[in-house]
């Protein structure tokens, strides 16, 4: 039995119901929204079920699980060094009044992620993805910033351990002087020619394989399953018909195309 999940894309009646009389009906992007709930056949129809194969509540959680994922992740990388100094700088007139033994760890811990930050970018920058975004400078020159609140709080208020917090500004700041210069040198790995292209028509022998994997994953949706799928096609074919979008011969063949195939078949 195929794996399901629930679709927000409308059935095929919905949808054409939503489109205009008289236009050019696109009978694969119809078969996408029949079998909008099955995304293993979607995944099998091609570009015309794109759209429909990104409306399941799967993608659209994992989508979503993306972006806060993201943005949990971006938000300390972009603001630890701001963070840090601010924290070392809440007396704009001096900075007897800073709790340094509070101050300097929590600036120091800013430090720690902009270290792995700027590893990270020397990472991507050695695989020809170079810093591009000046990320690694930016964070560098905070560092800087950082690092001098660090040891002037740290020396005058004796905080254990300041020394190796202004030791790792230090790293941070060659580490970003690395990506900085990195961004200059390294060549950004070119991107494939065929990309932006229109895919090549696929061979015979790779057109025979996609339509055997097709009609494997169309016997595995349930028999039961099969005759509803087919009757709301049915009743989407039959009101283009009435609405005159297709013809009495093309809707007779819609209608006796096998699941999966309405698009090969009309």
């Amino acid at each position: 039995m195929t794996h399901t999940s629930r679709s927000l894309a409308p059935s095929a009646s919905e949808w054409v119901r939503s489109l205009p009389r008289g236009g050019r009906i696109d009978w694969d992007e119809l078969e996408s929204h029949v079998l909008r709930d099955h995304p293993a056949v979607l995944r099998l129809l091609g570009p015309a079920a794109a759209e429909v194969r990104t409306s399941t509540r799967g993608f659209r959680i994992a989508l979503w699980a993306g972006i806060v994922t993201a943005t949990l992740v971006a938000f300390p990388v972009v603001w630890a060094p701001v963070w840090g100094l601010a924290t070392l700088s809440t007396s704009s007139v001096t900075f007897d009044e800073v709790d340094g033994r509070i101050a300097v760890p929590v600036a120091g811990a800013s430090l720690v992620i902009a270290a792995i930050v700027q590893l990270v970018l020397l990472v991507s920058a050695s695989l020809g993805r170079p810093d591009s975004a000046g990320i690694g400078g930016a964070t560098a020159l905070l560092a800087v910033l950082t690092g001098i609140a660090i040891a002037l709080i740290g020396s005058r208020q004796d905080v254990p351990g300041w020394l190796a917090w202004c030791a790792l500004a230090v790293v941070v700041v060659a580490l970003g002087v690395a990506n900085a210069i990195g961004a200059r040198v390294v060549r950004p790995r070119p991107v494939r020619p065929s990309h932006g292209r229109p895919r090549p028509e696929p061979t015979p022998g790779e057109r025979i394989d996609d339509e055997r994997c097709l009609a494997e994953a169309i016997a595995a949706i349930p028999a039961d399953e099969q005759a509803r799928l087919l009757d709301d096609r049915r009743r989407a074919v039959e009101r283009l018909r009435l609405q005159g979008t297709v013809s009495a011969d093309e809707a007779a063949r819609a209608v006796r195309a096998p699941l999966g195939r309405l698009g090969a078949s009309v």
